[in-house]
């Protein structure tokens, strides 16, 4: 462990108290606490994934299992490369993630006839039984994790959070699947 410098303490000490700090940031990009949109979201995301791992757990299924399972309830059979980007994961990663679903009985894959190096992914009647008997049960919790926020506030989010997306699509410049 590095010895103190004092000339490291002071600068800490003389600096503003944090929600000074934040004050001052222009609330365009910043909330009170000093955190952006990114930051937001980033919290928001992993409470719905602490939550909805709860309810997960009964069935064995991890937060990251589930949506290939949501993905593949929605579109019905895509081939894996197709499958990763709309669940947002690096096609290597989904290879080990689809070989537990596979292993569970809860999705299957095939080979295309027409390109070997291909795979199409599809859910297995027990992977669609079980988001059929998750998915309402999540869907209350989402329902209820907005609690006290109107209609027209709602309404006003989707159409910040979808230009938001537009916008960051338009700047990526990828091909980027989005479910």
């Amino acid at each position: 462990m590095s010895k103190s410098n004092p000339s490291v303490a002071k600068t800490t000490f003389d600096r503003e108290p944090a929600g000074e700090a934040a004050a001052k940031l222009s609330p365009e990009h910043f909330d009170e606490r000093g955190r952006t949109v990114p930051w937001m979201a980033r919290t928001v995301r992993r409470l719905y994934d602490a939550q909805g791992q709860k309810i997960l757990d009964r069935e064995n299924l991890t937060v990251a299992y589930w949506y290939y399972l949501r993905v593949l309830a929605e579109r019905g059979e895509l081939n894996q490369l197709e499958l990763s980007k709309r669940v947002g994961i690096a096609s290597t990663t989904a290879v080990p993630a689809l070989d537990n679903l596979e292993k569970r009985g809860l999705v299957q894959r095939v080979r295309d006839p027409k390109d070997r190096r291909k795979y199409y992914v599809s859910l297995k009647d027990e992977g669609r039984r079980l988001v059929n008997d998750m998915l309402p049960e999540l869907v209350d919790m989402f329902s209820a994790s907005l609690d006290g926020i109107s209609p027209r506030d709602m309404r006003v989010f989707w159409k910040v959070a979808h230009q938001i997306e537009n916008n960051l699509i338009r700047m990526s410049k990828d091909e980027a699947a989005l479910d």
